[in-house]
């Protein structure tokens, strides 16, 4: 839903920050950004199998690597308040839906390319938490309360939920 020009607001607070810089801390990851992010990566499609698993493996390897703690946090129920968003973004994508079955089924699509990517986090030993409702609201709430140093999403809600700390346009290159 967001915040409108939320992001412009902060502009005058942002820092860059290094990859290096995080050594040590524990970062809550909104795993359902990743995913989006890893499914629009062009040189992929037709080359990866599943891009968002592949994503995912080389992100949390590398960030392991480099002393970075991470948990991940996965989307719960659709609170009823977005749902008509939701829809809305997907007719923006995709065109006007004359059958609902094809929400659902890209609906359930996602949740199954999620369920891939907890699965190979359960694999690697790394820590996830389904969230009761939206991801960033958990990643709020882990973060507010000090059970992580910061969060790694793109969505401005994170703020209204009460995050500190927020790392967003993350990137694995080290040299910024």
């Amino acid at each position: 839903m967001g915040v409108t020009s939320l992001w412009q607001i902060l502009e005058p607070v942002k820092q860059h920050v290094s990859l290096c810089s995080l050594k040590g801390k524990t970062l809550a990851v909104d795993l359902s950004l990743w995913v989006c992010e890893a499914q629009a990566v062009k040189k992929m499609v037709g080359v990866v199998t599943n891009p968002h698993l592949r994503n995912l493996y080389c992100r949390v390897s590398s960030l392991t690597l480099m002393g970075i703690h991470l948990v991940f946090v996965t989307e719960g129920d659709l609170p009823k308040l977005k749902s008509s968003t939701v829809q809305k973004r997907i007719e923006a994508r995709f065109g006007p839906l004359r059958k609902p079955e094809i929400a659902i089924k890209k609906r359930t699509r996602f949740k199954s390319i999620l369920k891939e990517c907890l699965e190979l986090l359960e694999c690697l030993g790394i820590p996830w938490v389904q969230a009761a409702g939206e991801a960033e609201a958990m990643c709020a709430y882990l973060n507010a309360n000090g059970y992580v140093d910061g969060c790694i999403t793109n969505d401005g809600d994170v703020f209204l939920y009460g995050a500190q700390t927020v790392y967003r346009n993350f990137t694995m290159n080290i040299k910024v």
